[in-house]
């Protein structure tokens, strides 16, 4: 009896010894694993902070409308790569008492880009993106098929950046 209560308990301890080890192992990586993605959270909010955009609506007609954008922020705001990918889509809505519509843009055209307040302009070929202290001209029509935005109607654009922040400006169609 003595020997078998031996082995036994070495047998038990073993055991116990594996279960432990397993489980801590399992705590340290889900500890790391959270930890990590924490971390990411924070370096992308981090990012959202260093971004600030502001949004104008231009004159409007049934068909089209012009936007600017401005950087106010830190981040730099690209706006398409060497391959023409469009990094942004702006959400165009518009409508009155009757109707609503909203459609997301990602044809749309920069026509300059400029530093705010000058008249000193880049060429958007050479110059796609907007840096601190920049804004661009972007011209973009509502999709082939969509109901023409109504006289008086209210037009709401919204400027969704690669980085997931926001601009929003709004406008009514007088003319």
């Amino acid at each position: 009896m003595g020997f078998s209560v031996t082995i036994t308990s070495s047998i038990i301890l073993i055991v116990l010894l594996a279960l432990s080890s397993t489980f801590l192992i399992t705590v340290f990586q889900s500890l790391k694993e959270i930890l990590y993605t924490a971390e990411e959270y924070v370096n992308r909010e981090r990012e959202k902070l260093d971004i600030a955009l502001q949004l104008e609506v231009h004159p409007i007609n049934a068909t089209s409308c012009n936007i600017t954008i401005e950087n106010i922020g830190s981040k730099v705001i690209f706006f398409e790569n060497q391959s023409e990918y469009k990094w942004n889509t702006i959400i165009l809505s518009y409508g009155n008492n009757s109707f609503w519509v909203s459609y997301p843009i990602e044809d749309y055209d920069i026509l300059e880009v400029r530093v705010s307040g000058t008249n000193y302009v880049f060429t958007p070929d050479n110059h796609s993106y907007i840096d601190a202290g920049e804004e661009a001209h972007i011209f973009l029509s509502i999709p082939s098929g969509a109901p023409e935005i109504p006289l008086n109607g209210l037009v709401s654009v919204v400027f969704v950046t690669h980085y997931g922040v926001t601009a929003k400006g709004e406008a009514v169609r007088t003319q």
